[in-house]
């Protein structure tokens, strides 16, 4: 990360948590098999993520629940391989301005969306993702465990930092069955 990029992320999660502050959303705990609907933000640069994450869309539709996946690739354009389909929803670098916050319909749509549950799949160094998650107008949010972003989730996941994605997947789905 470049000079500038530090400073750009310092400045967005200065205003990201002024924010926050002034939001006003009720929460409640919700467990996985009690949610009727599902968003799942993740990190779609990478290809074996994205094929997880479209198994794992079309498991939790066959258990009768809506869901929609998220995903943030870090380039400036889609790759040829990745088109917004049922379930599955992108928005790159492309669409964020300079305060790093994603300005795209898919993202106003996901945030303005009433979640009963609202997972945050990728590591906690993706800002966009981190922001749609704690603002989003989801009654439970989820994320993996980071002391600095507990503003951000009801409920945070400790991982290894190595973890990948179809693991994180499993933990955080046997987690909200418990509750």
């Amino acid at each position: 990360m470049n000079l500038l990029d530090k400073i750009q992320s310092a400045i967005a999660n200065f205003r990201f948590k002024r924010e926050l502050k002034k939001s006003e959303l009720q929460r409640e705990i919700i467990s996985f098999n009690a949610a009727k609907k599902i968003g799942l933000l993740y990190d779609a640069t990478n290809d074996h993520d994205f094929e997880v994450m479209k198994h794992y869309v079309k498991q939790i539709r066959g258990q009768q629940k809506e869901v929609l996946a998220l995903g943030y690739i870090d380039k400036k354009l889609l790759p040829q391989n990745r088109f917004p389909q049922y379930g599955l929803d992108f928005f790159t670098r492309k669409d964020m301005g300079w305060k790093m916050i994603p300005n795209n319909l898919a993202v106003s749509n996901f945030i303005k969306e009433n979640y009963d549950i609202v997972v945050n799949l990728s590591n906690n160094t993706i800002f966009p993702l981190r922001y749609i998650a704690a603002v989003s107008k989801a009654k439970f949010r989820v994320g993996r465990f980071d002391r600095h972003f507990v503003h951000c989730y009801d409920m945070m996941i400790e991982t290894k930092n190595d973890t990948d994605i179809k693991e994180l997947i499993q933990q955080t789905e046997d987690y909200l069955k418990k509750l």
